[in-house]
This record gives C-alpha cells, sequence and structure tokens, in this order.
C-alpha cells in the first residue's frame, strides 16, 4: 500500500503542510516534530509521488531520446554518452527505437509527451510539415541529430558531404582509380528521411566526377552483396569499395574472405563511423572517426541547455578525419 503524507499527517497528529515542510527540509517547523515525521515516513517506507511533483514544479528531470535502432553500434556509443551526460546533470532518459518505422516513431513522440519529458533528441525517420507542426505544437525543447528537419531545430552531426568527399580523395591518392560506392539506405528516398546517407552520397558523386578518369558505380538496394558480385573485377588491384557505414564494411570484409578475395592485395576496402568493434578486425579497416562519444555528450548538454532556457547555436558540426588500417593499400 502506497502511503500518503495526509496519513503521516494524521499518524502524527501534525497538518499536511507541515508534513511537507518536514519532507522537503523548509523553514518554519520545530525540530523534534520535523525528527518525529522523518522518522515515521521511513518506518512506513513513505515515497513522494514524483509525477506530481514534478508537475508542480514545471518539469520532470526526464529526457527522451529517439534511435532507429541498437544493433548499428554508433548508435549504442552514442547512447550510452548520451546517457552518462544526462545523469550526470540529475536527468534519466527514456531510449525508444522507432525502426525507421514513421509511424511508430510518431507513436514513441507522443508516448514521451505524455510522460511529460523535459526535451526530446530526435534522430528523424519523418520529415514532411505535418510531423514538424506537430513538434513545434508540442512546446517541448527538442534537438535533433544525423538527419536533419525543416524546422527550426537545432541540429548537431558531421558534415557528412565533405567526411565522403575526403574519403574519395584519400583513396584517390593512393592510387584507386576505380570505386564502388555501398549504401543500401538510399533505396528509401522518398519514403523516409534519409538525410545522412543523401549527404554522403551527393558528396560521393561530386568527387569521383571532379576526378578524371575516375570510374565508380553505386548500389542502393537491400541485396548489396549479391550487387557486388556482378560488379567486381578481383584483377583490377586499383579498385576500392566504399561503404557508408561500418555495418556494411564489416559484412563486404566477411563476404570477400569467404570467397579467398585478398583485401587490400586484390581490392581496397573503406567504411564509415569507426565504430568500436574495429579493433578487433584483421585487416584493420579503413574508416572516417567522427567521435560519436563526444556527439553524444554535446547532444545531451545542447538538450538541457534549451531546456533551461539558455540559448544553443542552430547547428553544432564534429569534427571527422579518416583512420587508416590495412584495408587500402598505395597503388602509386
Amino acid at each position: 500500500m502506497n502511503i500518503t503524507s495526509k496519513q503521516i499527517a494524521e499518524l502524527c497528529g501534525v497538518t499536511r503542510g507541515t508534513v511537507d515542510r518536514a519532507l522537503n527540509n523548509r523553514p518554519g517547523i520545530h525540530p523534534e516534530t520535523r525528527e518525529k515525521i522523518l522518522r515515521v515516513a521511513e518506518e512506513l517506507g513513505y515515497r513522494p509521488h514524483f509525477l506530481a511533483q514534478s508537475l508542480v514544479k514545471g518539469h520532470t528531470k526526464t529526457l527522451g531520446i529517439v534511435l532507429f535502432d541498437i544493433h548499428n553500434r554508433i548508435f549504442s556509443q552514442l547512447f550510452h554518452a548520451f546517457e552518462a551526460e544526462a545523469r550526470k546533470r540529475g536527468y534519466i532518459v527514456y531510449l525508444v527505437l522507432s525502426h525507421r518505422d514513421k509511424e511508430l516513431e510518431l507513436e514513441y513522440i507522443n508516448n514521451l509527451l505524455d510522460r511529460r519529458v523535459d526535451g526530446i533528441a530526435l534522430l528523424p525517420a519523418n520529415f514532411n510539415k505535418k510531423f514538424e507542426s506537430l513538434l513545434l505544437r508540442s512546446r517541448t525543447p527538442i534537438v535533433t541529430f544525423g538527419n536533419r528537419l525543416n524546422g527550426p531545430f537545432p541540429y548537431i552531426w558531421i558534415d557528412d558531404k565533405q567526411a565522403i568527399q575526403d574519403s574519395v580523395s584519400f583513396l584517390i591518392q593512393r592510387g584507386y582509380r576505380r570505386l564502388i560506392y555501398i549504401s543500401p539506405p538510399l533505396m528509401r528516398k522518398g519514403k523516409e528521411n534519409i538525410h545522412v546517407p543523401e549527404q554522403r552520397y551527393n558528396g560521393f558523386i561530386e568527387a569521383c566526377e571532379a576526378t578524371p578518369h575516375m570510374r565508380f558505380d553505386i548500389i542502393a538496394q537491400k541485396n548489396y552483396l549479391a550487387e557486388l558480385e556482378t560488379l567486381m573485377d578481383t584483377t583490377d588491384s586499383a579498385c576500392a569499395i566504399l561503404c557508408s557505414s561500418d555495418v556494411y564494411a564489416l559484412e563486404v570484409l566477411k563476404w570477400l574472405n569467404d570467397r579467398k578475395i585478398k583485401v587490400p592485395e586484390q581490392i581496397g576496402l573503406m567504411g564509415f563511423d569507426n565504430i568500436d568493434v574495429l579493433k578487433y578486425i584483421n585487416p584493420a579497416i579503413t574508416t572516417v572517426d567522427y567521435n560519436v562519444n563526444e556527439i553524444g555528450t554535446r547532444l545531451a548538454d545542447l538538450l538541457i541547455n534549451k531546456i533551461n532556457n539558455q540559448d544553443i547555436p542552430s547547428e553544432t558540426l564534429i569534427a571527422h578525419h579518416v583512420v587508416e588500417g590495412h584495408s587500402v593499400s598505395s597503388m602509386r
């Protein structure tokens, strides 16, 4: 049975106001009365009604974060950093996974709003005006990351377009003259928010088209390994596979190993994200690092500052750099 402050007041022979002063350490109460109330409350296992108190105070000290999933280590790493910073600042975090389902994402956001979270960190799958209007009408502080929205929502991530262009330049400098770009999320264009994959794709196209004599192919489908088999020429050592995520690069590496195709002797391989499991992979995969832990930490910081009505930048871009492994070699 839940013990109420009214019951404590009746047992102690005082008013509920006196109990409230004792439990919240406010002045205007005799020390002996305070001690008696606290003792009775402890003996009865009294716990305050947190939600009711929060609604009175106007904040719940809770945050929501909406991710696609946590199968991709980049998302789980980001969440851990976000949660750690939020906890340090006195907040509890609700994690929900949209699985890139726009209707599920909308349902979860409404659930978070119903729970009166103080703010939401959002990786959006939706991208229409109706969705943005809902977010604005909620008057709940929101910070986006990864995929952008068109409305006035603060954003933190990296410059994906520039990062892929840097990746292409890196491979060109090592003598590769044919690139196969793998990005399955592109097949969802027009169906959901794919801002990140689109930016990486645009960067790849621009970098390749600006390079004389560069040959390139794009694979944008779920069964990307089957398509890769039709495009690959293992006699062309100046060919490299560039993946839009380390998750795909790891699958490609396994696929190549199963077929006894040597990396990088017969073909180069490069990923993107620098997920933490890469340290266990041989050969070490060249990838793009952008310190996802910093993104998670700063995401929480930006959101909490916005909740506290502090000015925050409309855009925060985290630095990136290429981390060279042994999955590419110099053709020069």
